[in-house]
């Protein structure tokens, strides 16, 4: 059946019947119609306040959805108290929502048809067999022609959405979210001008993510919950309609979040989109059913070396039992780094005072506790030779030796206290008259012999 009929219908039996109040001159432009209907005096002072009367007795065409001054009751709407520019800019913006610009009559509307308003807004329309309601406030006399459009008489005020923290609060299931940006000190961030898009889980998304706000009481944990929480915005207006399968953006914390579309279902993380497209004044708020956690951030390499010039290096062999280099030669002035990370087993370095000497020296130089990691450097002032053993393994004889300079080593330097004695054990003349003697003698005793014979 065509869409139009039960409109048409709508519009001719059931809104007439409220629409005794009503006067309509085709003739006149719409604040004309509306001074002279009797039941908008509240609308017509609204717009000359707010400087829009000039705007709607333009050529259009437009269509105006009027309250009543009841309405504007209800909405405890006192022009007398917006008197700064900021509170009749306010004023304008309400306005403008119940403006569209183009002739929209009633045979036209059909149930979840949104409209842009002047304000910038949208408005969405229910049609329903006996009503037709624009947001929350209802129809109550349609098309009420005009010279430059066409005027729906409702029973509220249309309210332009408010900001995303404002809009959270009003849906009764967000208040965790509402409390976990106060806690976080970023309400005041999502009531700027944005836009954002707001990722929005709802109280039973806390509740099974298992955050109790009570418990956020340190700083560092306070910051937790704020990149929790700014992981769920991202800085820019990203409608349902613009998500894609695979779409990967970065949201406000730096983490990136990726999007799944399958069968008509949104999902960003793991997390559905529930309701997509609430509209806020600064964004977009797509309401979600879990809480999305962040990335773990991956772990920051420390050279624990940084600012250090290491001339050599030690580490642990393969056998882990043994330094690599045992021995290490370095100039005076230079530093040497030992270093080990995740070993087999745990090791030091602990001053001895010798060559592969099992007593250590009292207060000399240590690397601590063994350990299985271990970057520890020293640096060397002087010519020395630094002996070194891991205590768990000296037994074994892991030993190590560092050569600083000369090694420590004092010169050879010749004695030459008797040198200019003529005496001297060292001179070739005082050894060769004791071996003249010698001969002389053994020649005598062999003279001897040979007359006894």
């Amino acid at each position: 059946m065509n869409r139009a009929v039960p409109l048409f219908l709508i519009a001719c039996f059931v809104l007439p019947a409220v629409s005794f109040g009503v006067a309509a001159d085709e003739t006149k432009d719409i604040p004309a119609n509306a001074q002279e209907t009797g039941v908008h005096n509240s609308l017509v002072d609204a717009l000359a306040h707010a400087g829009l009367v000039e705007a709607l007795q333009a050529e259009g065409p437009f269509t105006v959805f009027a309250p009543t001054d009841q309405a504007f009751t209800d909405a405890g709407i006192d022009l007398s108290t917006f008197d700064t520019e900021e509170e009749n800019e306010t004023l304008s913006t309400i306005l403008l929502h119940h403006v569209v610009q183009g002739a929209v009559d009633a045979a036209n509307v059909t149930d979840g048809m949104v409209a842009t308003t002047l304000s910038g807004y949208k408005v969405a329309f229910t049609v329903t067999n006996d009503s037709v309601m624009i947001d929350d406030a209802n129809v109550t006399t349609a098309d009420v022609m005009a010279s430059n459009g066409i005027i729906h008489v409702i029973d509220k005020v249309l309210m332009p959405p408010g900001d995303i923290p404002t809009i959270a609060q009003d849906t009764g299931v967000h208040a965790s979210l509402v409390e976990a940006l106060t806690k976080a000190d970023l309400v005041t961030a999502l009531q700027g001008e944005g836009p954002f898009t707001v990722f929005a889980p709802t109280d039973q998304a806390f509740t099974d993510a298992g955050i109790d706000l009570s418990t956020y009481d340190t700083a560092e944990e306070i910051e937790a919950l704020a990149d929790i929480l700014q992981y769920h915005v991202y800085a820019g207006a990203v409608p349902s309609g613009n998500v894609t399968d695979g779409l990967t953006v970065a949201m406000l914390n730096g983490d990136d979040a990726t999007f799944t579309v399958a069968n008509g279902t949104v999902m960003v993380g793991g997390a559905t989109v529930t309701i997509a497209d609430v509209e806020a004044s600064n964004g977009i708020i797509h309401v979600i059913d879990k809480v999305l956690m962040p990335p773990a951030d991956e772990p920051v390499a420390v050279d624990p070396f940084e600012g250090v010039t290491c001339a050599a290096t030690v580490g642990i062999d393969s056998s882990g039992y043994a330094f690599t280099p045992i021995v290490v030669n370095i100039a005076v002035g230079e530093t040497v780094c030992w270093s080990w990370e995740d070993s087999s087993m745990p090791h030091n370095v602990k001053e001895v005072d010798g060559f592969k000497s099992t007593t250590y020296v009292m207060g000399g130089v240590s690397s601590g506790a063994a350990a299985s990691t271990v970057a520890f450097h020293h640096t060397f002032t002087e010519d020395t030779t630094f002996y070194y053993a891991c205590e768990p393994h000296i037994g074994l004889d892991m030993f190590g030796e560092v050569r600083v300079g000369n090694g420590g080593a004092e010169p050879a330097t010749p004695d030459t206290s008797d040198s200019g004695s003529d005496d001297s054990e060292d001179t070739p003349g005082f050894l060769v008259i004791p071996t003249l003697f010698a001969m002389i003698a053994a020649l005598v005793l062999m003279g001897r012999y040979d007359k006894q014979e």
